[in-house]
């Protein structure tokens, strides 16, 4: 098999399914599948096997030993049988970014496409991330399959930009979508960890009368007060307190009570300055794929009626209501 020479580690594996370098064997496989799906694809006609095999012999040979390739190319596999490919297409290597690329057997499409495309997501931010080390990855779609925009925002994605009647289908002007995905490294950090001028920066967050304003409790909190709730936090076994930053710099918190069966009930703090730019999804999304490690079945949230913005974000995190009041919308998200 292949192997490209700009990449540290050339195999990546979850479960059954797997990304190896493009096989040559896969060719009239992926042939078949554009030929198939060329609606959606930056195809202006069918492929024929002579296309595709000049396409192996004089593009995909020569990615390889490039340590540069303008695209890296993976057979998505189940159990060593390709079931779609993709890979980075359009590799921008001065500003650190490129375009996510993938197609599965048209067959899966209708009953596994949120699978499929999870998988090989999760498969190629590795690579993207953390053996290339790229900036951002983003996602160049005709405004044709609005089920794709839900698999992304699950993954992790913002819809960075809609570039508006941009290609012609079917005698039509349709939209171009893009979602993106940064590379942000997060520090999550313990309260019981944090030095007491990180404590005084939490309590500033805390007490921000634009953050109070969309609080259960509302009111100030002195210093003295927030001191020794963390001296009480020490020994609490049912509360989880963190602090979250981002280049040295506190970006929110987040907290969680155990309210019994394995429900934890979550409070959520974000920067006020970093409103609208996907970080604070970002974050909670790497906080709760680890909760189920420490046996947290499900956590649980309220959030103020009025808070249209935050009921929007609870639901592209995937939290179902299950219940309201007066005052309040109750979410609830399941882990396990």
């Amino acid at each position: 098999m292949p192997q490209y020479i700009c990449l540290h580690q050339q195999e990546h594996h979850l479960g059954n399914y797997s990304i190896v370098p493009l096989r040559y064997e896969d060719r009239f496989l992926i042939m078949k599948w554009r030929n198939e799906q060329i609606y959606h694809l930056r195809q202006n006609r069918p492929l024929t096997e002579d296309d595709q095999q000049r396409y192996f012999d004089n593009v995909v040979a020569k990615l390889f030993d490039n340590p540069q390739p303008d695209q890296i190319l993976f057979s998505y596999l189940e159990n060593d049988v390709c079931i779609g490919y993709g890979g980075l297409v359009h590799i921008n290597w001065i500003d650190n970014n490129a375009e996510v690329s993938f197609i599965m057997d048209t067959r899966l499409e209708k009953e596994c496409f949120a699978t499929h495309w999870s998988n090989y997501l999760t498969m190629l931010k590795e690579v993207a991330f953390n053996d290339l080390g790229l900036h951002k990855i983003y996602t160049y779609a005709f405004d044709l399959r609005p089920h794709l925009y839900e698999v992304l925002e699950s993954n992790g994605f913002t819809q960075e930009a809609t570039l508006k009647e941009h290609c012609l289908f079917n005698g039509e002007y349709k939209d171009v979508v893009i979602h993106s995905l940064w590379n942000v490294s997060y520090q999550i950090v313990n309260y019981t960890d944090c030095s007491v001028e990180q404590q005084r920066e939490i309590l500033a967050l805390r007490n921000d009368d634009r953050v109070r304003i969309w609080m259960v409790n509302p009111e100030l909190i002195s210093e003295e007060s927030h001191f020794k709730f963390i001296d009480r936090l020490k020994n609490d076994v049912n509360r989880l307190y963190f602090a979250i930053y981002k280049k040295g710099m506190l970006v929110g918190t987040y907290n969680l009570t155990n309210e019994g069966d394995g429900v934890w009930e979550r409070g959520i703090i974000a920067d006020p300055s970093t409103q609208g730019t996907g970080q604070t999804e970002q974050w909670e999304r790497l906080i709760l794929h680890d909760l189920p490690k420490h046996g947290i079945k499900a956590v649980a949230a309220k959030v103020k009626l009025n808070n249209l913005r935050s009921i929007k974000y609870h639901e592209k995190l995937g939290y179902q209501e299950h219940g309201r009041d007066n005052d309040y919308l109750f979410f609830l998200l399941k882990l396990q």
